[in-house]
């Protein structure tokens, strides 16, 4: 990084840093003003979500507390819970299969091994390759999961299918923005090494690339199979199968005391599955 450099970055009151806050500022105020944001309002309204969660004295059980421990009720929710996981991993699995092989060609040092050379059909192939391998990737991520489960709904009728192939096919997209993101940043001399020694592009992505990209990689995984189980929750609500369905059929009801039971089970689902993703970090870190 040259001296120049340093210094702008360091410098607060360096023109362009001061015209970077100015612009920030402009577009924070016009999200601001144009969302209709206002702390006053949210202050005012305050108590109306306090008695909402509390009750309204006049209508029995309308209360969001305290929750329902009902033994049959309760095992009924946790199975369905396990089998939103299961959807999870089974989704997570699909997305990293589909994943990981196109995060190779939609990153341009990758696809510089797999396909070499600079001339017309090469430059060509490759730009052609790496923009399809961009585009889905966008289509796929910018859908929501909740689209899809209405597509795959339609296509396959209610149940946990349609989730898993609607959460898999969206966090495809998202995985090969991330993984490519991160093979883009490896640094190239062991490439450049590996290369020169006449190995072919699999050995250099198995032996250069990979060892360098795969804490980065298992972090992302674990962290969208996090994500994967709160979004299973709620394609329940489109008849995907999982702990989402009990979810709506209750607030659809008005049964709150149900409505908090299921809520504390997702809660703590997530909680153990966010402690167990960190031990397996730690493992690769």
């Amino acid at each position: 990084m040259h001296l120049d450099e340093i210094k702008r970055q360091t410098n607060p009151f360096h023109p362009y840093n001061i015209m970077v806050a100015v612009v920030s500022l402009i577009i924070l105020a016009w999200c601001w003003r144009s969302t209709e944001m206002s702390v006053g309002a949210l202050l005012d309204g305050w108590g109306n979500m306090i008695t909402y969660i509390s009750g309204n004295p006049e209508i029995r059980d309308s209360g969001f507390f305290p929750p329902s421990l009902h033994g049959p009720k309760l095992l009924k929710y946790l199975l369905s819970m396990l089998e939103t996981v299961q959807m999870a991993v089974l989704a997570l699995i699909l997305s990293v299969t589909i994943a990981f092989p196109a995060s190779l060609f939609a990153s341009r040092n990758t696809l510089n091994i797999i396909i070499p050379g600079n001339h017309g059909p090469a430059r060509f192939l490759k730009n052609a390759i790496y923009t399809a391998v961009r585009f889905f990737a966008n289509l796929s991520r910018s859908i929501n999961e909740v689209i899809w489960a209405l597509l795959f709904v339609s296509a396959v009728g209610l149940g946990p299918m349609p989730g898993i192939m609607a959460l898999g096919i969206h966090t495809s997209g998202v995985l090969i923005k991330l993984f490519s993101e991160g093979i883009e940043t490896v640094q190239q001399e062991p490439i450049d090494a590996l290369t020169a020694t006449g190995a072919g592009f699999l050995k250099v992505i198995c032996y250069a690339v990979i060892p360098q990209i795969t804490p980065f990689f298992v972090s992302m995984t674990l962290y969208r199979l996090e994500s994967d189980v709160r979004s299973a929750t709620i394609l329940g609500f489109t008849g995907a199968g999982g702990i989402g369905c009990f979810l709506f059929d209750k607030l659809r009801g008005y049964e709150n005391h149900d409505v908090t039971t299921i809520l504390i089970i997702i809660v703590i689902t997530v909680a153990i599955i966010d402690r167990i993703s960190a031990a397996i970090r730690t493992h690769y870190t």
